[in-house]
């Protein structure tokens, strides 16, 4: 019998041990996001009883970010806690998600603020994915229709979002008169609320809530149109590729710089595994392009001292695209399994 897991140690570790073995991998790369590393002593003492574990301190983001090939070159395989597979991304090692869910106990959700709405679409960030089936029994058992969204194959689960993809959204907003979304923090909510005319509600875990997004999407696209316009006058371009697996997207970036060199713009392409400030200001770009995880430029844009759009972006502000705000997703990326 194997020895006792520790109860904070979630989710599939003992299956993360059987793949192991069935696979023969004596030598293992750890990885853990922030949030999840102060439990790195207690995932690495309960896989080094049988294997050789090396811990990965650098961040992790995603199941798109098993970092460069140096970290696991020399190892078996990878073990990744917090981050669940993205199907279509062609791994170059095996890797194993352990995907550490967070458990809630929900006695009673306030349902009022979507009262007027009959059919709900159920949406969830993955640590919250189990805590999303006792959401959908309240929701039920008050007469509400709940609808899981589909994914596409970036994704592991129906319902499922991330911050680049909003695919579950997608599949069944023409089906539902609004979305709750299962997360703490924002940032899931309002990419979703982007995605869709349908009134998403978040239904914030920390405050046990339900509440409108309609005003925080506004203030964020406010703010990314502010950066749009900043980019306009931009001269000299860098179309930045970021060299992480699941955020590869240069045959995109190139596609881009093309157009902005028949706009008469001077342009580059470059390679990042970590984007920053002094790096542009080195080369003397006047705008980035990053056609890696959407979140940099909106999360991080306070940090460059010029604009940092996404593709969609880009393509609203030169290339004239669409006549509203678009966010941008990673439906693929170079060399992914589905292409």
């Amino acid at each position: 019998m194997d020895p006792e897991v520790p109860e904070f140690v979630l989710n599939d570790v003992n299956e993360a041990d059987r793949r192991l073995r069935e696979m023969g991998a004596r030598k293992i790369l750890l990885q853990l996001p922030d949030g999840l590393k102060p439990y790195t002593f207690d995932y690495f003492n309960y896989l080094s009883r049988r294997y050789d574990v090396i811990v990965s301190s650098s961040p992790v983001y995603g199941a798109c970010d098993i970092g460069p090939s140096y970290l696991y070159e020399k190892v078996d395989a990878i073990v990744q806690v917090g981050h669940s597979i993205m199907r279509n991304v062609n791994y170059p090692k095996p890797v194993i998600f352990i995907e550490h869910y967070k458990t809630i106990d929900i006695k009673d959700i306030d349902t009022s603020p979507i009262g007027k709405y009959h059919r709900i679409g159920l949406l969830y960030s993955i640590q919250y994915r189990y805590t999303s089936d006792r959401v959908r029994q309240i929701l039920e058992s008050r007469s509400f229709e709940v609808v899981m969204g589909r994914s596409d194959r970036r994704m592991t689960y129906d319902g499922q979002v991330l911050g680049c993809n909003f695919s579950s959204v997608h599949s069944i907003e023409n089906q539902v008169d609004a979305f709750v979304i299962v997360s703490t923090g924002v940032f899931h909510a309002i990419g979703s609320q982007i995605s869709t005319e349908k009134p998403v509600f978040l239904l914030d875990l920390n405050e046990m809530s339900l509440r409108s997004m309609e005003r925080e999407a506004d203030a964020f696209v406010r703010k990314r149109y502010a950066q749009i316009f900043r980019s306009m006058d931009s001269r000299k371009i860098c179309f930045m590729v970021d060299t992480r697996i699941g955020q590869r997207r240069e045959r995109l970036a190139r596609t881009l710089m093309e157009s902005a060199r028949s706009l008469g713009k001077d342009a580059v392409l470059s390679y990042t595994d970590n984007i920053s400030d002094q790096d542009i200001q080195n080369m003397g770009c006047d705008l980035v392009v990053y056609t890696g995880c959407p979140r940099v430029p909106i999360d991080d844009q306070e940090r460059f001292s010029v604009p940092v759009l996404t593709p969609a972006e880009f393509s609203m502000a030169f290339l004239k695209s669409t006549n509203g705000y678009v966010l941008d997703e990673i439906v693929s990326v170079d060399d992914a399994t589905d292409q």
